[in-house]
């Protein structure tokens, strides 16, 4: 199973998570779950807007 970094596309608002924001930003992709929480913390520690960020299952039909 992979699992995906995903980001608040308004920070302060949980309705819309988003991969990336531009289509230059990477798309963090991981074999398991302990590790893209990892990354999820550490992006969610170096954003200065506050945004929030979470581990998910990568889905094979969405649209990167």
């Amino acid at each position: 199973m992979q699992y995906s970094v995903l980001m608040e596309f308004i920070p302060g608002l949980t309705q819309i998570w988003v991969a990336r924001l531009q289509p230059e930003d990477p798309i963090y992709t991981f074999d398991t779950l302990e590790a893209c929480e990892a990354k999820a913390a550490e992006l969610q520690a170096t954003d200065e807007t506050g945004r929030l960020y979470k581990a998910s299952e990568a889905d094979a039909t969405a649209t990167y």
